[in-house]
């Protein structure tokens, strides 16, 4: 029997195994081995902060170590590695928790306690977008474009009656939305709150009004007609009229505002790279929704920062 003793975390997940494949490593993760390696020692430092004082399950320790190992996922490079992994590929809890060698009670703790942990990581480095409404006129000051879109997240269908028509979209499905505010260089500036998918995107305007500085050009399309804070230039397409043709003139306006509002398009693109933002969404934690979307963005930032792809314009 001594001679046949097993390995049981052999065939878990492990970041010094996979990260000698860069390209599976980034298609399961969202980051390359290099952006990884930047994330970590500020990762490692907020869980240090945390471990330190607290246990796996938030309980104050009564005896502080900062020698602490414990056992579920026990190197921080994994347990960053099983962050992401959840985030970009959003597998059922089951299934996350057997790669890991654990249980899903173990990986539904560990997931929330490293969501948190991650958005202060994200928050330390400045990738975070911004959430007060009233802040944005000085972040955007040193800009002349940005772009505003709404996007929108599958949902389960709510079981309460009242749910399940506030989320209703009419579009066949339940969603969840958010406004986001970009740079023509991708960056998410601004993320809003996250509102039922019944919410007109002009209404989470009206929820949530941007002050954006005077004289900046704010590029938004037809669903934010009737939204025109003072001051701003809005470049938006002329909509059809009911039972009429746009002229050539109008055609070829909107084809060239439809040119630079694609960037906003493209950076909704690079959070949803996270598919838990993409695909139907299934915890039910209250606020654990809006992280996700807020993580989603922050870390969509981050490689924007990472391969020197932001444009101030």
């Amino acid at each position: 029997m001594s001679s046949t003793i097993i390995n049981l975390n052999y065939n878990c997940m492990q970041y010094d195994k996979i990260k000698k494949r860069p390209v599976q490593f980034q298609s399961i993760t969202s980051l390359s081995v290099e952006d990884f390696n930047f994330l970590l020692p500020y990762f490692k430092a907020e869980w240090d902060e945390y471990n330190y004082c607290f246990t796996l399950k938030g309980k104050l320790r009564e005896r502080l170590s900062y020698t602490r190992v414990d056992t579920i996922v026990p190197k921080i490079a994994d347990k960053l590695m099983f962050l992401l992994i959840y985030l970009k590929t959003n597998p059922l809890q089951e299934h996350h928790a057997a790669s890991f060698g654990i249980t899903q009670p173990q990986a539904n703790n560990l997931i929330h306690l490293l969501s948190g942990l991650l958005k202060k990581s994200l928050n330390r480095l400045g990738e975070l977008p911004e959430r007060n409404e009233y802040k944005i006129k000085h972040i955007v000051a040193s800009f002349t474009n940005v772009l505003l879109d709404g996007v929108e997240r599958p949902i389960q269908r709510p079981q309460a009656s009242d749910l399940q028509k506030s989320c209703y979209s009419g579009k066949k499905t339940h969603n969840i939305k958010n406004n986001v505010l970009t740079t023509l260089g991708m960056r998410i500036l601004w993320l809003s709150k996250t509102f039922n998918g019944s919410v007109h995107d002009k209404k989470i305007c009206d929820s949530q009004p941007l002050h954006l500085p005077i004289g900046i050009t704010l590029w938004q399309d037809t669903g934010f007609q009737g939204h025109d804070p003072e001051g701003v230039n809005i470049k938006m397409p002329t909509k059809k009229p009911k039972g009429k043709e746009l002229s050539e003139e109008q055609k070829e306006t909107n084809r060239s505002i439809s040119s630079v509002r694609v960037k906003v398009e493209h950076a909704i693109g690079g959070a949803k790279i996270c598919r838990i933002v993409k695909d139907r969404f299934r915890c039910h934690k209250f606020g654990f929704d809006d992280l996700v979307m807020e993580l989603a963005c922050g870390l969509h930032n981050l490689r924007i920062t990472l391969n020197g792809n932001a444009i101030a314009i």
